[in-house]
């Protein structure tokens, strides 16, 4: 529902009833295919209900209620991420990869990588793309054992940094994917 245009769909509708596409569209100042696909993403979800208006083959739709209740069960979400990302992070070994065109910004006394510098030379030109990191992120680098070391696993590294948040670990795993692709570290297979 946080996506642009869901809640003023809803809104017009529970006021209007039964509406087409590009009655909504009209009403709200969009595109008549943005409106038809919120309008399909809504329904898809339950929110509303449609119909075809009698005589003709024009689809309408309204809202299914006019009260509309968000649960959001976090402890079932950490418990599923947990179960999923602890196994596939003990799974995956990682190491520094050296590179010499990635500097990694650190502050020694909080044992963090603040952030990642990719330098890029073009001839007598050098450009530096610089990456921010979460403190999870930054505490991950830190941590990772170095080229010249065995690899660790992702938990591993993980426990080293106390990073336990289960939703956190899950978040590192695409991290390691991104870093991997741009040359930080590498998955030892």
């Amino acid at each position: 529902l946080a996506r642009e245009y869901s809640v003023d769909l809803l809104r017009e509708l529970h006021g209007s009833g039964w509406s087409t596409a590009s009655e909504v569209a009209r009403n709200l100042g969009i595109h008549v295919a943005t409106a038809m696909r919120k309008l399909s993403e809504l329904e898809a979800l339950g929110l509303l209900e449609k119909r075809v208006r009698e005589g003709t083959d024009l689809v309408e739709y309204r809202s299914v209620s006019a009260r509309v209740e968000i649960v959001l069960d976090f402890d079932g979400e950490a418990k599923a991420a947990a179960r999923d990302a602890w196994s596939v992070a003990k799974s995956i070994l990682v190491r520094e990869r050296p590179n010499r065109k990635v500097v990694l910004e650190a502050d020694e006394r909080a044992e963090v990588v603040r952030r990642i510098v990719f330098v890029k030379t073009v001839r007598l030109r050098t450009t530096a793309q610089v990456m921010e990191l979460t403190e999870a992120e930054g505490r991950f680098l830190w941590h990772l054992p170095f080229a010249s070391q065995d690899a660790a696993s992702v938990a591993e590294v993980c426990r080293r940094g106390k990073i336990e948040n289960p939703i956190h670990v899950s978040n590192l795993l695409d991290f390691v994917k991104e870093m991997e692709s741009r040359g930080v570290l590498e998955i030892v297979r």
